[in-house]
């Protein structure tokens, strides 16, 4: 006996044919991946819909999503703020939570890219100094120069 299933696609119920079978047909399985990818339906065919990118390679911003992000950002906040349920308990919790994958992410940049970590006081103390040194040299050299 075959189990039944619900498409992904279009949500028609359908018998597998194998566990893992998730489309009915393999048109919808098609039509799935076409969503997925973003072809649209042109004249009698599909095709890639174009996403303008700027200069530096970085998909365009879409207006619609940051609309629905903003509002669901929103409907957060609003949620949020009706709860009131934060405490010293749920601060402390998030501040050591904070800390401690700050501290993972830094060992990690500083272990697998440490030519990529921001400088630190040390390394602003260093380059002063060698710019310090520098300016003796020249200076030391324009004072041994010779003027006719």
């Amino acid at each position: 006996m075959r189990k039944q299933a619900i498409c992904k696609h279009c949500n028609d119920i359908f018998e597998q044919r194998r566990t893992n079978h998730v489309y009915c047909t393999i048109s919808c399985k098609t039509k799935a991946c076409y969503k997925r990818n973003n072809y649209k339906y042109v004249s009698g065919h599909y095709q890639k819909s174009e996403i303008s990118t700027p200069e530096n390679n970085l998909p365009a911003v879409q207006t619609e999503d940051i609309t629905t992000t903003l509002e669901k950002l929103e409907a957060q906040l609003e949620n949020i703020s009706k709860n009131q349920q934060i405490n010293a308990t749920n601060i402390a919790t998030v501040m050591l939570g904070t800390a401690d994958v700050n501290g993972t992410t830094n060992l990690l940049k500083a272990t697998f890219a440490p030519n990529l970590l921001p400088a630190n006081k040390g390394d602003i103390e260093e380059i002063q100094k060698a710019i310090r040194e520098l300016k003796f040299i020249v200076k030391m050299k324009n004072n041994f120069k010779l003027t006719p």
